[in-house]
């Protein structure tokens, strides 16, 4: 199955640092990875040097069975495989060779497609080295599972959650209690932040098996014109997921606080999604954007679209432009 820009695979990055909230990301991108064809990649990050490690054995095949014997960031990776062997998308062989990063080490494995799945520990700066992992291979979704650190740690500046919705270089999926197979409500309100989220939307398709629910909430201060380009949005969305023969819900709903209101409908087994920002830095950085507020109400999972549409908004639309998505 071919996904993704332009005919090709979508490309997965999955974080994973060994803590138990690791687990459900992993779980998630295992989903994903089985449902679209996806190209899958994982990696921990270590703040540390290479000199704080003990050095692996580079080139030697090293059996992850016993993997209490191994640097910690492979210990990490060697967890993340398990999980993905649990889940059913690697193969059950222990032994992986090793190889040198600039800035780490890693290893590949096999899916039962007979894909390769690449592990990487880097060392450096968590959000920095993210980025050039996504600059060097174009990845169109980060996947993490931040534990949920209390409303007081969230409003936090070094919140590494916050970090990554204002400075990760791609779409970002934060999990949460919602999974792959939970409902997903889409924030739809005909903005330019909103209309990022359909690109993605058509290579999620595949993967979506409850009915795909889009919701827009009018507060006191909304004025006409926002509520009619709204209605248009919902409804032209409403459109195209019936043309791809998918089910379809629609929300209008009402409130003062937006973030509030839709975290409230989504309950816990679900996954918001939900266009980023494109206002001024130091207004999101100071006030917060809906993805921002969402985050810290929600106990379902929620997947930020950063990318910028390719297609114009007609073609996004368009009951034929979900065709590919399913070939």
């Amino acid at each position: 199955m071919q996904n993704g820009r332009k005919g090709r695979a979508m490309k997965i990055l999955v974080y994973s640092d060994g803590q138990p909230a690791s687990v459900k990301a992993l779980q998630f991108a295992a989903q994903l990875t089985q449902s679209l064809g996806a190209d899958l990649s994982v990696i921990t990050v270590r703040s540390e040097t290479h000199a704080i490690e003990p050095l692996p054995q580079v080139g030697a095949w090293t059996d992850l069975a016993d993997f209490s014997q191994l640097p910690s960031g492979l210990q990490v990776l060697a967890h993340a495989r398990n999980i993905l062997s649990e889940e059913g998308l690697v193969t059950g062989k222990d032994k992986v060779q090793i190889r040198e990063l600039p800035n780490g080490h890693f290893f590949i494995c096999q899916d039962m497609a007979g894909r390769s799945i690449p592990f990487y520990v880097c060392f450096g700066h968590i959000l920095e080295t993210i980025n050039h992992e996504i600059a060097q291979h174009h990845y169109d979704l980060l996947i993490v599972a931040p534990p949920n650190r209390g409303r007081f740690h969230k409003m936090v500046l070094g919140d590494i959650t916050r970090k990554l919705v204002l400075d990760a270089h791609t779409s970002i999926l934060f999990v949460r209690q919602g999974r792959a197979n939970s409902r997903f409500i889409v924030c739809a309100d005909g903005s330019v932040a909103a209309k990022r989220q359909f690109p993605m939307l058509k290579m999620l398709l595949p993967a979506i098996s409850p009915a795909l629910e889009f919701v827009f909430v009018e507060t006191p201060d909304t004025d006409e014109t926002t509520v009619q380009t709204a209605t248009h949005c919902l409804e032209e969305a409403r459109k195209w997921v019936t043309g791809c023969d998918k089910p379809v819900k629609v929300h209008y709903l009402k409130g003062e606080k937006p973030a509030k209101v839709i975290s409230s409908m989504a309950g816990e087994d679900a996954v918001i999604v939900v266009g980023a920002s494109l206002r001024h830095d130091v207004y999101r950085r100071l006030r917060g954007s809906l993805p921002i507020q969402i985050l810290s109400l929600a106990a379902a999972s929620t997947l930020v679209v950063k990318a910028l549409p390719e297609e114009q908004p007609g073609d996004l639309f368009d009951p034929d432009s979900c065709k590919d998505a399913f070939l």
